[in-house]
């Protein structure tokens, strides 16, 4: 089942390329990132001067994040012209010119990529939801296995299953006929102008990562107790959610981080994330 055509692909992704830096603005999202960099922290296992491939990098957020926190080096890997379009742009304007040269970009589709070299990379992350938006996401696991250094980790991301059922009862107040499609299939349309995208339980992305070689090691869920209301997905923002108000507080936003951490690997806990991340590692 075809998602999404290369020229609908890029059609979305252009103006989303302008605009997602700004979805940040929401206290929701950026809890989401901490949790994400603490699990970073936790799992990919890398050391300064290695190299990692960021599958799905897009803008180049994340890879500036590894470059300054991590001092590896960055691969981007994405589909879509115009996200490295933008991130070709932040890094030329970047004032740090160092951070700028140890990030390169790669135009590829990750289900399909002889450009990325086997055996060549310290780590692979994928963050949020480029897996989400593939035809055969297990080609996509395939390519990361691939490219992978023997003994080294992975940490990969899709939208969460559970999450997307839960949010069609009781936020969209789904017809019978569309709650009944996204059970046999695992495909959610969030809005008309949003792509179709895949969901994923823990069992999902810890059967597609073994299928490709990988040993699963975990899978997280991000966020778990916490849940976005519908306006933090309609930057930019006229007003914002209860939760992002909320996590403005900094003795909330700490006491959320905390919790979702403490909870976060807890047998069964991962299905409850609104995305899911599985800790892979290849033998």
């Amino acid at each position: 089942m075809v998602l999404i055509s290369d020229e609908k692909f890029e059609e979305f992704f252009q103006p989303y390329a302008q605009n997602v830096e700004g979805f940040y603005e929401a206290s929701y999202w950026r809890l989401c990132d901490e949790v994400i960099r603490e699990l970073i922290r936790r799992h990919l296992g890398v050391r300064p001067g290695d190299h990692i491939v960021d599958a799905g990098g897009g803008t180049g957020r994340w890879a500036r994040w590894c470059v300054r926190e991590l001092g590896t080096r960055v691969t981007i890997a994405d589909r879509s012209a115009a996200m490295l379009d933008k991130a070709a742009r932040d890094l030329g304007e970047a004032p740090n010119k160092d951070v700028a040269d140890r990030i390169e970009l790669l135009h590829c589709d990750i289900e399909d990529a002889p450009e990325l070299p086997s055996d060549s990379f310290d780590g692979v992350v994928s963050i949020y939801n480029m897996l989400s938006f593939n035809t055969d996401p297990g080609r996509a696991f395939a390519t990361m296995h691939r490219a992978l250094k023997s003994g080294k980790n992975g940490l990969i991301m899709g939208q969460g299953y559970a999450n997307a059922l839960a949010s069609k009862f009781n936020r969209d107040h789904a017809s019978p006929e569309e709650i009944r499609k996204l059970a046999e299939t695992s495909v959610v349309q969030w809005a008309p102008h949003v792509p179709a995208l895949r969901v994923f339980s823990a069992d999902d992305l810890t059967r597609l990562a073994t299928e490709a070689g990988f040993e699963v090691r975990g899978v997280y869920g991000v966020t778990t107790l916490l849940t976005p209301g519908p306006e933090d997905f309609t930057y930019p923002y006229e007003t914002m959610s209860e939760i992002s108000k909320s996590l403005d507080d900094p003795a909330v936003f700490e006491v959320a981080l905390e919790q979702e951490l403490a909870v976060n690997g807890l047998p069964g806990w991962a299905d409850r994330g609104v995305n899911l991340m599985v800790h892979v590692h290849k033998p």
